[in-house]
């Protein structure tokens, strides 16, 4: 039995690929004149972006200043951001049930006011997790476990829906259910462990009922 659905942001409730993406190529390629290809980048999409730019191979002196630029480089396609089909009708439907809704993210809490606020998604939810509030982040469990501390609804009860390996790593090592949301990630055979493969986000329901 599921009573705590609980969502990452980017790349399942809203689709903010190619906004960051296409930003940081800039900062990375533009400006500090390297040479990242679409998919290099993309591979650290889901993660907080001082460890994906570590990832990358910026230094510990570069990540602030690249950092920023990536955040500024992001307001230049905003156009290309935009809440998935089907996810407004999906929530709407999962408060006629005896759930609990809630976003366990990486983005930090000045990125959920800038990119995930607006989209008009918050009032949804009722418990919030950003990098902000955990010391270790995904794919540590560190955040799932901090959603099931504060929900008061146990691990095995818990539903984290993820595009990321990184997603599922967390859930796993929480020891909550985790579902692929498959109209955003990119499935490359790395979600051996799913307990549900979603194809759109009304497949969620089916789970509740």
């Amino acid at each position: 039995m599921i009573r705590n659905v609980v969502f990452d942001i980017d790349g399942t409730l809203i689709d903010t690929e190619k906004a960051y993406m296409n930003a940081l190529l800039d900062v990375a390629n533009d400006q500090r004149h390297l040479d990242f290809t679409y998919d290099q980048v993309v591979a650290i999409y889901g993660i907080p972006g001082i460890a994906g730019l570590k990832q990358l191979g910026f230094t510990d002196a570069e990540v602030p200043e690249v950092l920023q630029a990536w955040y500024q480089a992001f307001a230049k396609y905003q156009d290309l951001v935009a809440v998935f089909p089907g996810i407004i009708n999906t929530l709407k439907e999962l408060q006629k049930y005896d759930v609990e809704l809630g976003v366990v993210t990486s983005k930090t809490n000045d990125e959920l006011a800038a990119d995930f606020t607006p989209r008009g998604l918050t009032p949804f939810f009722r418990n919030i997790i950003t990098s902000s509030d955990t010391k270790k982040h995904k794919p540590n469990p560190e955040p799932l476990l901090k959603m099931i501390e504060i929900s008061e609804i146990p691990a095995n009860e818990t539903l984290y829906v993820g595009d990321t390996i990184f997603d599922l790593q967390s859930a796993k090592g929480a020891g909550a259910k985790f579902g692929v949301a498959g109209w955003g990630a990119h499935n490359h055979g790395q979600f051996g462990d799913m307990d549900y493969y979603f194809s759109r986000p009304a497949e969620i329901i089916d789970v509740i009922r």
